[in-house]
């Protein structure tokens, strides 16, 4: 399971062409929970591809113990955080879209909607 959300280093996305952000927030990245990626044997720093029904992005993981394993009616649930910020142009290292995973619904007053939570796979690159 995934879901998105936006740093604070920068607003949108127009904020990878200012250099300060991007000093802060170089490089695209997956923020991974310590026990998923020790199951899927990732290290943080390596590149790893999130994929779902709608497409796939690769990014660098970030292993933290910030994001803990969810139990849903006795099951273990690994959830990963993808940050919004990232595209193809910028002072940043060029990266994927994050709407490339995201479900197709959207409302159409908005130009990039968060999504509270979809259905990715993550692996090593």
């Amino acid at each position: 399971m995934a879901t998105t959300y936006r740093l604070t280093e920068h607003v949108h996305y127009w904020t990878k062409h200012v250099l300060l952000n991007n000093i802060v927030q170089p490089e695209q990245f997956v923020e991974i929970g310590e026990a998923l990626a020790k199951e899927l044997g990732i290290a943080n720093g390596q590149q790893v591809k999130v994929s779902s029904k709608r497409g796939y992005i690769k990014a660098v993981a970030l292993v933290t113990k910030r994001i803990r394993p969810l139990t849903i009616e006795g099951k273990t649930v690994h959830q990963v955080g993808i940050p919004i910020h990232w595209g193809f142009t910028g002072l940043t290292k060029p990266g994927f879209l994050a709407n490339a995973l995201t479900p197709s619904v959207g409302d159409g007053n908005i130009q990039t909607p968060e999504f509270k939570s979809f259905l990715v796979k993550v692996e090593k690159a």
